[in-house]
């Protein structure tokens, strides 16, 4: 039997917290842990108040120093963040493990810097490209412009520093492969079914209801759906994040409600309350984790093409079409057995086939992979470590 190891998650930002990429981390974490694995979260020194901070879930969390003062959630850039992902840096530089699975753009980078250090083998996992998302932060025209050439050149650096890539979707394989890339898997996000069991709905008033769980940053192209919201009289639209109604003043819908928070049971009573579920983004390299909690809840789901998956229960529109979407979110309230039939199928594919422990082992493979081909290339001269603790 093969040995276990052990894995830092490098994630440069808040932990944990209810985003996708966060909730991602703390999935596969703890089924690497059931795996026997040993297993760090290594992030920022702040995060939101929510179960799982590691304690109750098997793994170590060690973190950034803390900024006095600094506590932002939301994603993007800011100048606090630099200073974040070098003290990151000099974490992962005085932690001892087998290989470092390095998550979204800065933290690889703080990989890569530590690895001088400890030759630790770094795998980048790719969840967005900087190309179609850093510009969407910016407002005026040189800033978007500037930010899209740093994107596209972070796209083109980052993954190279890596030893190997694993993309959580498939077509941003053939891009890492073609900017030379040598070895890149593909192994999508889970869920643990324990954490999508059937519960009482909330009382969001007479539906029907349409769902949208998530942030309201621009990327999203929430104002697809809210057009598409505004074609459907007497539908409301129920949106559930850690973020407040102030964020989502600007729909200016007759039926909105805004549930506010960053406890996934409340997320879920939310998502069992709704008739359909919904997914305007057009540009996703990386997998929508709300979308696996969607068909999990048993929603079936409109999605734009661009996020859209091959799954059960969902239903496709071309990108940037709020006539089509509100077209296929009609069909949809108005065919309760399709509806429950899609729902079902949706539900059952995800619990069968879509399970972190899937997951983990897929990505166990791609680690011994990596280590079976390295060579340390610099002596670890630190000494002995204690194990992982919570800091």
């Amino acid at each position: 039997m093969d040995a276990p190891l052990h894995i830092v998650q490098a994630a440069a930002f808040p932990f944990p917290t209810a985003q996708g990429s966060q909730v991602y981390v703390r999935g596969m974490a703890r089924a690497l842990v059931r795996r026997g694995h040993r297993v760090t979260v290594a992030c920022y020194a702040h995060g939101e108040a929510v179960a799982g901070d590691g304690a109750d879930d098997g793994y170590a969390v060690i973190r950034t120093p803390v900024v006095p003062g600094y506590g932002r959630l939301r994603a993007g850039p800011d100048p606090v963040k630099p200073v974040l992902d070098l003290a990151l840096a000099w974490r992962l530089a005085r932690t001892r493990a087998d290989l470092v699975h390095a998550h979204n753009y800065e933290a690889p980078l703080a990989a890569a810097l530590a690895r001088r250090w400890t030759g630790t083998p770094v795998v980048y996992c790719a969840h967005n490209t900087m190309g179609e998302e850093l510009h969407t932060y910016f407002s005026g025209s040189l800033a978007r412009r500037l930010a899209r050439r740093a994107g596209r050149a972070l796209d083109v650096a980052v993954p190279r520093m890596a030893d190997a890539a694993h993309v959580i979707h498939e077509p941003t394989a053939d891009t890492l492969r073609a900017l030379g890339c040598a070895r890149v898997r593909f192994v999508p996000p889970g869920v643990d079914p324990a954490d999508l069991q059937p519960c009482a709905p909330a009382d969001l008033g007479t539906g029907p209801w349409v769902v949208y769980a998530g942030n309201p940053d621009a990327y999203q192209d929430l104002d697809v759906l809210y057009e598409a919201i505004r074609r459907l009289p007497g539908v409301g639209l129920a949106v559930v994040s850690a973020v407040g109604a102030e964020a989502w003043a600007g729909a200016q819908l007759p039926r909105l409600r805004v549930v506010q928070t960053s406890d996934f049971a409340v997320v879920r009573a939310v998502l069992a309350a709704a008739d359909v579920a919904a997914l305007p983004r057009a540009v996703c390299s990386g997998y929508p984790i709300k979308l696996l909690n969607y068909l999990g809840m048993g929603i079936p789901t409109v999605a734009a093409a661009g996020s859209a998956r091959d799954l059960p229960g969902v239903v496709a529109v071309p990108n940037r079409d709020p006539v089509a979407f509100a077209a296929a979110l009609r069909g949809l309230l108005q065919d309760p057995e399709r509806r429950r039939a899609l729902g079902g199928a949706g539900r059952a594919h995800v619990l069968a086939a879509c399970t972190w422990d899937r997951r983990a082992a897929d990505l166990e493979v791609l680690y011994r992979e990596v280590l079976a081909d390295h060579r340390p290339r610099v002596r670890d001269r630190r000494g002995p470590q204690a194990p992982g603790r919570h800091v």
